[in-house]
């Protein structure tokens, strides 16, 4: 037999050879891959698993003001320069009155629209400009929020959008938020176990949920009735209450 015939019988003895080991090993795989699933399969038939929520109601101890100067002139420039020499007389009541620190004070928006008026004989008639520059708030004395209110309000701030009442320490609420939904899925794995004849083995996997909390709200129509008591010399008084923080779990068990 030739040299190059050799190397040939070699080459085809070779590549019958990988060929038979790929084969060997695509066959491993398969193995293990249906001995994989069946593993769990198993798993899945000896294991519950349930959604639990945990709950915790705390007092606020932050509020988000929202308020701003809306003002109107021929003009944009003259509406413009009225809302910026209004709001002037906001952030004194703010910075100097209140010493409010500037980083808690935040610019939500800042515009100048034209405003039109409506006939059937003319149609869109321009009237003047309104421009609008309103804040929102970070306050954390919630005792006084209502003569802060009513101090911005006499300074020039005739808007009030709303008060939102929440807490700084969301992560601390959160974590006993979790203890109790931890908890929860316990009692309800336990009944179903109890239920199926069986006993509840150790946690196999948790997910974790989103958590959130559920602020309370005062509507800028709530705030036009501060804004008409105050009118009358009352004095502005919100309640705070409380607020709910709650976390999301998904646990899954063993069952015996």
């Amino acid at each position: 037999m030739g040299k190059r015939t050799v190397q040939v019988a070699v080459l085809a003895v070779t590549m019958v050879a990988a060929g038979w080991f790929g084969q060997a090993k695509l066959g491993a795989d398969q193995v293990m891959a249906e001995t994989t699933t069946a593993v769990q399969a198993a798993s899945i038939q000896n294991a519950v698993t349930v959604g639990a929520a945990g709950s915790i109601k705390v007092e606020p101890d932050v509020a988000y003001l929202n308020f701003g100067v809306d003002a109107r002139g021929k003009t944009a420039q003259e509406a413009q320069q009225a809302a910026a020499t209004k709001f002037a007389a906001v952030e004194k009541a703010l910075y100097e009155t209140y010493k409010i620190d500037k980083k808690d004070v935040q610019t939500t928006g800042f515009g100048v629209q034209p405003e039109y008026n409506y006939t059937e004989k003319d149609g869109q008639v321009l009237k003047g400009y309104l421009a609008t520059h309103t804040v929102r708030v970070t306050y954390r004395d919630l005792a006084g929020i209502g003569k802060l209110l009513d101090a911005v309000s006499a300074a020039g701030a005739n808007r009030v959008d709303g008060v939102q009442f929440s807490t700084e320490k969301q992560d601390q609420y959160e974590l006993e938020a979790l203890k109790k939904a931890m908890a929860n899925a316990g009692a309800k794995a336990s009944v179903l176990a109890t239920s199926a004849s069986r006993s509840l083995g150790p946690v196999i996997n948790i997910v974790q949920g989103d958590a959130a909390d559920v602020p309370i709200v005062m509507q800028s129509r709530d705030m036009m009735k501060m804004a008409a008591a105050s009118a009358a010399g009352e004095s502005s008084s919100l309640q705070a209450g409380q607020i709910e923080i709650t976390a999301n779990v998904t646990v899954q068990y063993e069952l015996k």
